[in-house]
C-alpha cells in the first residue's frame, strides 16, 4: 500500500471513530453516512477495530466504543493535568453556586470539548455534558476559551444551545499566558438572572484566577 493510501485510510478510520463515538453509537449506514464513506469502506474499517476492540456491536446491531477504547480513554483522562487541577476548583464552585459546574478545553475543529462535571445541588439542575462539543461561537464556554469576555472577565450565554438554560464561563490560564480551559456553570434561565449569573461569574474568576496561578500563569493574581 502506498504511503498516500496508509495515510487516507488512516483519516478515514479516526473519522468513522469519531463519527460514532461522538454519538454515542451509530448503525453502519448511519457511521457511513457521517463520515462521508460508501458502506463497504466503512465496513471494513469498522470490522478492523471491531478485531483490535476500539468499537463493539450490540444486539441493536449499533456500533458503540470498545474496551481497548475505554481504556485508553480513562488513561488520557488520568493523565491530564489540567483535569486532575481543576477538579479541587470545580467541587468548591458547585459548592458556592449549587449549579452544575463544567471543565472544558479546546475540541476538535473549533469546538469546545466538555472533560469534566460536578452536578449541582438544585432539584432542576444541569447534567450529562461530558465528552460533548459545542460551538466556540454563540456559547459562554466557547467565549471564555476566546478570550471574548466582559470586563469583569467572564462570558454568560442565555438560551443558545438548549432553550432555557443559561452558561457562564472564565477562562484558565497556563504558564505562557494561553488559554488553555474555562470552568463553567450551566442552570436553567430561571434561576440565573443577571445578579445571580454576575455572582457566579466573580466566582468563576477567581476559581479561575487561582487554577491559572498554579498552573504558572504570569497574568494570573496570585
Amino acid at each position: 500500500m502506498a504511503p498516500g493510501d496508509v495515510t487516507r485510510s488512516a483519516s478515514r478510520t479516526f473519522e468513522l471513530l469519531g463519527a460514532i463515538t461522538e454519538q454515542g453509537g451509530l448503525t453502519l449506514g448511519d457511521a457511513a453516512k457521517a463520515a462521508g464513506l460508501a458502506t463497504s469502506t466503512a465496513l471494513r474499517l469498522i470490522r478492523s477495530m471491531e478485531q483490535s476492540e476500539f468499537l463493539v456491536r450490540g444486539d441493536d446491531n449499533v456500533y458503540r466504543a470498545g474496551p481497548r477504547l475505554l481504556q485508553i480513554g480513562a488513561r488520557a483522562i488520568s493523565d491530564n493535568q489540567l483535569l486532575s487541577r481543576a477538579r479541587p476548583a470545580m467541587v468548591a464552585i458547585a459548592e458556592e453556586t449549587r449549579e452544575s459546574t463544567y471543565l472544558s478545553t479546546h475540541g476538535p475543529k473549533g469546538t469546545a470539548l466538555y472533560l469534566a462535571q460536578i452536578e449541582g445541588t438544585h432539584a432542576i439542575r444541569h447534567m450529562g455534558w461530558v465528552g460533548q462539543t459545542v460551538p466556540l461561537v454563540g456559547t459562554a464556554v466557547g467565549a471564555a476559551l476566546r478570550g471574548d469576555l466582559q470586563s469583569e472577565g467572564y462570558a454568560i450565554a442565555h438560551d443558545t444551545l438548549e432553550d432555557h438554560s443559561t452558561g457562564v464561563a472564565a477562562p484558565i490560564y497556563d504558564a505562557v499566558g494561553r488559554i488553555v480551559g474555562a470552568l463553567s456553570v450551566i442552570g436553567p434561565t430561571f434561576r440565573l438572572d443577571d445578579a445571580l449569573c454576575a455572582q457566579h461569574g466573580l466566582v468563576l474568576v477567581a476559581r479561575c484566577r487561582a487554577l491559572s496561578a498554579e498552573l504558572g500563569s504570569p497574568t494570573a493574581e496570585r
